[in-house]
């Protein structure tokens, strides 16, 4: 027994009957149980009860106990003092509010069908070798899977809106400052992502955006503030753009490059930290503006080309400083594009149309459609289940419900773990 079920029951209401009574024998009416709250205070807000021929309206909190009001201390916290109803699945313990006067109990064991109770515990209850679900997932038919991916992958976009919102009130609604800095990010990937992202915070997008053309200088910057140029000199290009970077750092006072140290173990060449910040210093070279560059790009393909450009000439041999190979061109892989698109792009893209009032939706899940599924040990997972997983936008989903939901167990506030509870068979 866990709070989840209390929380599906009272939601959608699954007794047996209602002729509710508190422990002291006043009738209860449920009008309306109220709205569920995912903030803090009470569980679910704005219900409407009649107690002992009374009609009152306000907050329901839900407990196991009636002690763990206690326990929780809602009894320090004034945003419990508007509870009309507390409802428990064992009453151990009276609850008063600050006056003294008892706050009106529910205790719902005995108004709740046992097979509803025996058919949580089979689904969600026992212990998983993946997610709580898993013996009765196939049970959630394909055409139901095909709109909840789709409300999954748009809810996880809704939630990195969240963290764009707050770097839009950090550079004063400045989308270049921020696109820089997601984009930077990503292309440190997960190794280097933090280093990249401070070697970002330490710049001015405007300096950057005035050296359009000029990408030796943004080479110097990006290098410098990633703490690559300081001697000894791996050879004469190396040398010259730590030059470069001396006066650009005291022309702009510059901090001291404060990044974590980039690693280059465990990653292939073509992800060298070196190699990504040559690409990225092309792409600022090449386009200056590239938020508005990527907003104005009218399909997937159009943003992708903004994205094929070339390193200089030195990193056509080189993927370290002085150590040199044989020629290759080193652009930017479908691939890395790919993820770049998954977690910056579509995302900023996302966010800007919410800012200017504008829907995008259909266009966002349509460019998600041109990137192919990605791989990883918990999509095979799901895919052993055999679902409808085509593209990044149904990947990406299944990696958000996996996170979110299933490793929280969740299972009652998930679709699937609703429908598994609702099924005929169990209903009351």
């Amino acid at each position: 027994m866990n709070e989840a079920f209390l929380h599906y029951l009272w939601r959608f209401q699954k007794f047996t009957h209602r002729n509710f009574k508190t422990p002291g024998g006043e009738s209860i009416e449920i009008l309306f149980p109220g709205y569920w709250n995912h903030g803090s205070g009470p569980d679910f807000k704005e219900a409407k009860l009649y107690i002992a021929g009374i009609q009152w309206s306000g907050s329901v909190e839900l407990h196991l106990k009636s002690s763990d009001w206690y326990r929780h201390h809602h009894h320090k916290d004034a945003q419990y003092d508007n509870v009309i109803l507390h409802v428990v699945w064992e009453h151990d313990i009276t609850v008063c509010y600050p006056n003294g006067k008892p706050i009106p109990v529910l205790q719902i064991h005995s108004y709740v069908n046992p097979e509803v109770e025996k058919k949580y515990q089979t689904s969600f209850g026992l212990q998983p070798k993946f997610i709580p679900c898993e013996q009765h997932i196939k049970e959630f038919s394909k055409g139901r899977w095909i709109p909840f991916l789709e409300r999954l992958f748009i809810e996880r976009l809704e939630a990195q809106v969240a963290q764009i919102q707050q770097l839009l009130k950090k550079h004063k609604n400045d989308w270049e400052a921020v696109f820089f800095e997601k984009l930077s990010k990503g292309f440190g990937l997960n190794v280097n992502g933090e280093a990249f992202l401070t070697m970002a915070q330490h710049l001015s997008i405007q300096n950057i955006l005035k050296r359009k053309h000029e990408l030796f200088q943004i080479e110097a910057l990006f290098f410098g503030q990633l703490g690559l140029l300081h001697p000894p000199f791996s050879d004469f290009y190396h040398e010259k753009l730590t030059q470069q970077y001396q006066y650009l750092k005291q022309l702009h006072k510059l901090p001291t490059p404060s990044s974590p140290a980039v690693q280059f173990s465990r990653l292939r060449p073509a992800n060298f930290p070196t190699v990504r910040i040559a690409q990225l210093s092309s792409i600022y070279a090449k386009h200056g503006t590239l938020f508005q560059s990527l907003i104005n790009a009218k399909s997937f393909s159009e943003s992708m080309a903004i994205f094929s450009v070339e390193p200089s000439e030195y990193w056509k041999t080189h993927y370290n400083f002085g150590i040199e190979g044989k020629p290759k061109t080193k652009k930017i892989s479908r691939s890395f594009f790919d993820l770049i698109a998954i977690n910056t792009i579509l995302p900023i893209r996302f966010a800007y149309s919410r800012y200017v009032g504008v829907s995008s939706q259909d266009s966002i899940l349509e460019w998600i459609t041109k990137i192919p599924l990605e791989r990883n040990r918990i999509i095979s997972a799901f895919r052993d289940f055999d679902l409808p997983l085509p593209h990044a936008g149904t990947s990406q989903a299944v990696l958000h419900l996996y996170k979110n939901y299933c490793l929280k167990r969740l299972c009652l506030n998930c679709q699937v773990g609703s429908f598994l509870i609702k099924t005929p068979k169990y209903k009351n």
